[in-house]
């Protein structure tokens, strides 16, 4: 059997619209397909962990319909089964996950592709480990970030605007046009970080962003050289910034030409540990909240995932 968990909000409806598109094909009936729709934030990642204890084996796979908020949850929710099939046909805005898989299909291509002929990869996800907490481990297929894209995505998801973004498939603009409401009275600040037992410091950090794959914000080249298979994980700084160039430089983000900036700094790691001496605004697979002190590294567990 497969179960689908669906987001039927993801995108402003198309989550429900792609949902309603599967059912009606045939092969849907014939593998005996059973769907779970979200009805309120987290409640994949509780949806998730009932239908592994309740079913197990039996599932040889479990589709999430939705967006990377979504896969986030479901991925959560399976910590324990790390030998359950994942993979996401894209509904969401953003889709990040999605494109770095190289999976931008049509839902019903995609969807026979999965059952048909998957293509099962290892994955290993991020983890982190926070210090007022150490039982509390979240992990995350995409990335985290402090500090400016974290309230960015806040603003994003908060934002009247976005319902219509996605409607015209348009959620890379959601976040653009949160990003020029938030630039001019964003406050950088200091942040420490232990990356792989070096200490740095950062005096007037914009951004920090620890990322799984190159993608971020709805198709920027955050990372543009990381890769899902090294085992590592890819860390970029933002520092000592004018607010103008900011803006320059997040057109080049597009591209991957913010690299070559003095204010932009790359490092791969196994470990990262971020010092914080207050609560500060953070993103993890672009859900929003706020965080302490804490250490990422990767899950030691693999997940196989459908990706090329």
């Amino acid at each position: 059997m497969y179960v689908l968990i669906v987001n039927p909000v993801a995108g402003e409806g198309r989550g429900m619209k792609v949902y309603q598109e599967l059912k009606q094909h045939s092969l849907y009936q014939q593998k005996n397909c059973r769907s779970f729709l979200t009805e309120y934030q987290g409640h994949g990642k509780a949806l998730a962990t009932q239908v592994a204890q309740m079913y197990g084996t039996q599932i040889k796979a479990i589709i999430v319909v939705g967006g990377d908020g979504t896969l986030n949850e479901v991925m959560n929710g399976l910590k324990t089964f790390p030998a359950m099939n994942v993979a996401i046909i894209p509904a969401g805005s953003g889709n990040d996950f999605a494109r770095a898989c190289k999976i931008e299909r049509k839902p019903v291509t995609l969807f026979k592709q999965i059952i048909n002929n998957p293509s099962w990869r290892s994955y290993r996800l991020g983890k982190i480990t926070k210090e007022t907490s150490r039982k509390q481990t979240p992990l995350f297929a995409n990335s985290i970030g402090i500090g400016f894209d974290a309230v960015v995505a806040k603003q994003a998801d908060e934002s009247k605007y976005k319902k219509y973004m996605n409607l015209l498939r348009l959620g890379m603009l959601s976040y653009l046009i949160a990003l020029f409401q938030v630039l001019f009275t964003y406050q950088t600040k200091k942040i420490q970080l232990v990356i792989d037992g070096k200490p740095l410091v950062f005096q007037h950090t914009f951004m920090v962003t620890v990322t799984n794959h190159p993608f971020f914000g709805g198709g920027m080249k955050i990372v543009p050289h990381a890769k899902m298979d090294s085992g590592r994980l890819y860390v970029l700084i933002i520092d000592h910034i004018s607010k103008w160039k900011v803006l320059f430089l997040f057109f080049t983000v597009f591209f991957g030409k913010h690299t070559t900036f003095k204010e932009v700094y790359i490092y791969e790691a196994s470990e990262i540990k971020v010092i914080l001496n207050e609560e500060r605004s953070y993103q993890i697979d672009g859900q929003t909240g706020k965080i302490g002190s804490f250490t990422i590294t990767k899950d030691h567990l693999m997940r196989k995932i459908h990706r090329f």
